[in-house]
């Protein structure tokens, strides 16, 4: 098994950048005014942020918090689409699409953190104490 390295090799990373590719690719119809198409992109730039962060601090407090922020951003997406689609302005497909890669990302999440907790047990940051 290969060592990660960079935040670029973690799967959950590289899924919500997808993500972030096909809610652009989605979003760039002419129906969406600029305000609720740059909120929902966000929300996945956000994610994907939050991933690499947690990845760069693993070991201490801070990259529970940031796992803890990326679910909540992951469900934060969930509810934006669910309300995109509720007021017609994507197809069942594309939220059906949505939902599944939001939910994945959100399991590969759980997976994460507990990876994390085995291999980077919480160190003490002395200049905490």
């Amino acid at each position: 098994m290969s060592r990660l390295e960079r935040f670029e090799d973690l799967i959950v990373w590289q899924r919500a950048r997808e993500l972030t590719k096909l809610v652009y690719f989605v979003t760039r119809q002419e129906h969406f005014d600029y305000p609720l198409a740059n909120e929902v992109r966000q929300m996945t730039v956000t994610l994907a942020g939050k991933i690499a962060s947690a990845f760069e601090t693993r070991g201490s407090k801070n990259s529970v918090s940031m796992l803890a922020l990326a679910k909540a951003a992951c469900n934060g997406f969930k509810l934006q689409v669910t309300g995109l689609y509720e007021y017609g302005l994507i197809a069942p497909f594309e939220y059906e699409e949505l939902i599944v890669r939001a939910i994945e990302i959100r399991e590969l999440l759980f997976e994460l953190e507990y990876t994390f907790e085995f291999w980077y047990p919480e160190q003490n940051d002395s200049s905490q104490e």
